[in-house]
């Protein structure tokens, strides 16, 4: 898939999580502030924006290193547009602040955001985080931006929080690892060191498919622990397509030629699905 196309369904998955935490906040009876909801975008927008350009810095002076060329600058222009991102963000922290909008919940949200973007953008590297590269940077899409969205408007944490976002967390985990099957043959010749070269494939089949039956077990279960039938019934129903991609993973597994496109997107129409769903539920009640 080309980058740039990536780069696109990053912000999109980026607005409709933004937009599950307000759903929850909303269906608790909290009155949206929508200045709260436009400066918390802006906030996480430019914290994006810094750490994909951060990240392509570093990938170009990566591939100079790998093709033998002399190390180039390292002050690109992506690196002067990821300080003045990083810049922008500074200027509405400082209004957040000002506003009281900083509880000693969102500080904790937005001090592990900007390390969860760091080791994304490999800035911060240390062996102990690589090894677990997708679990934090799913953490800090599925888990964090509903909880970031949620706090600016109530302040403090509820218990459906964890109820809903860990099951999205386990999604995508496999819609990373249905891709990353793919192309598990450029990454193995590139050495690049994906989570499923690092545990091969085979693992890597098995280990998306517990994936998906764990977060529909945790639906489940949060269906009995607290969260409205009306809400958490829904996303029971994308179980259909998990179990699609359970069984085309099994089909690969057992030779049968991939269909990897199918494949792709359906990890991705599994995971934003049960993300709309959710939403749509918590927005309508």
């Amino acid at each position: 898939m080309n980058q740039r196309w990536i780069t696109v369904a990053l912000f999109v998955e980026s607005f409709l999580l933004y937009g599950l935490g307000l759903g929850i906040a909303k269906y608790l009876g909290t009155t949206i502030f929508w200045d709260r909801v436009w400066v918390g975008i802006g906030w996480m927008v430019c914290l994006q924006f810094g750490g994909l350009l951060l990240f392509k810095n570093f990938s170009k002076t990566q591939a100079f290193k790998n093709n033998g060329q002399p190390k180039p600058s390292p002050f690109s222009v992506e690196f002067f547009l990821a300080i003045a991102a990083f810049a922008s963000l500074a200027s509405i922290t400082v209004l957040m602040i000002a506003n009281g909008l900083f509880t000693l919940e969102v500080v904790w949200v937005t001090i592990v955001g900007i390390l969860v973007t760091l080791v994304g953008a490999k800035v911060i590297r240390m062996v102990e985080v690589e090894r677990f590269r997708e679990i934090v940077l799913s953490f800090g899409m599925a888990v964090l931006i509903p909880w970031f969205a949620f706090l600016l408007q109530t302040g403090e944490t509820h218990r459906l929080l964890p109820m809903i976002t860990l099951p999205i967390m386990a999604l995508r985990m496999t819609m990373i690892l249905s891709y990353q099957l793919s192309t598990y043959a450029s990454d193995l010749s590139l050495k690049n060191p994906t989570l499923m070269v690092r545990i091969g494939w085979q693992n890597g089949m098995a280990l998306h498919n517990l994936l998906i039956l764990f977060a529909f077990v945790l639906i489940a279960f949060g269906n009995v622990l607290g969260v409205p039938l009306s809400v958490g019934m829904p996303p029971m129903t994308a179980l259909l397509v998990g179990s699609w991609q359970i069984w085309t993973m099994r089909r690969i597994a057992q030779g049968v030629k991939p269909n990897w496109r199918g494949l792709v997107w359906g990890g991705a129409a599994l995971y934003g699905l049960v993300i709309y769903l959710y939403a749509y539920s918590f927005w309508i009640r």
